[in-house]
């Protein structure tokens, strides 16, 4: 397997070619012009061993400060590319360490949010239908006053639907400032643990099922496992 390495000739990156396939590295415009556009070749001769070739007469290359046309070279060894002395970095031949992330521990968050919002939805309209059946009550209590006049049935309804009036609006006041209260910190809560477990980004309102369909943090980039 032989590397070409070189200057690519639109974008002054470091290009390498390896089995057919070009990659680039570096920013844009950082390699000098005396590098060539295959400027040296790199054959593996053992473990962290390869032979380096240059593969033009014109080509400089410089191997710990000495110029050399062909060496047997490890991946310690200073590699210079050119009279300008282009530090050639050994970290182009091998591919990038992929860093993941498990979130298995935000499936719980999800399930725990998914769980405290419909319980609160629940309980919300519990009450809302409680109190409207003391509507239906005094709306019987009126009809029997008409049925029966002021009969003692008719004065026992009306006193149970004035007492249940009484009582669902009191609560109807404190759910009044509960219920949003309660609304808050489940968010807060799910908001400070729905997050990225490397760069702490809040992932959004999207479901576990969701957020395991993509492959990485949209923030950091890291893979998801």
């Amino acid at each position: 397997m032989e590397i070409i390495i070189g200057r690519d000739a639109q974008t002054r990156q470091l290009n390498v070619v390896k089995d057919g396939v070009s990659k680039k590295f570096g920013s844009s415009g950082s390699v000098p012009m005396d590098v060539s556009r295959q400027h040296i070749s790199l054959i593996p001769v053992g473990t962290g061993c390869w032979q380096i070739k240059n593969l033009n007469a014109q080509n400089v290359t410089f191997v710990n400060g000495v110029a050399v046309e062909s060496k047997t070279i490890s991946e310690g060894d200073k590699v210079e590319l050119g009279n300008s002395h282009y530090l050639f970095q050994w970290d182009a031949l091998h591919e990038p360490k992929v860093e993941t992330v498990n979130i298995k521990e935000l499936k719980k968050v999800w399930e725990d949010y998914e769980k405290d919002t419909l319980e609160l939805d629940i309980a919300e309209r519990k009450f809302n239908a409680a109190r409207s059946a003391t509507g239906i009550i005094t709306m019987l209590a009126i009809a029997c006053s008409i049925i029966l006049g002021h009969s003692f049935i008719y004065i026992l309804l009306y006193a149970i639907a004035i007492g249940i009036s009484i009582i669902f609006t009191i609560q109807a006041y404190n759910k009044s400032t509960e219920v949003p209260q309660l609304r808050r910190d489940i968010k807060r809560k799910f908001e400070n643990d729905y997050k990225c477990p490397k760069c702490h980004h809040f992932m959004g309102y999207q479901g576990f099922d969701i957020l395991t369909q993509n492959d990485a943090c949209p923030y950091c980039k890291t893979k998801f496992q």
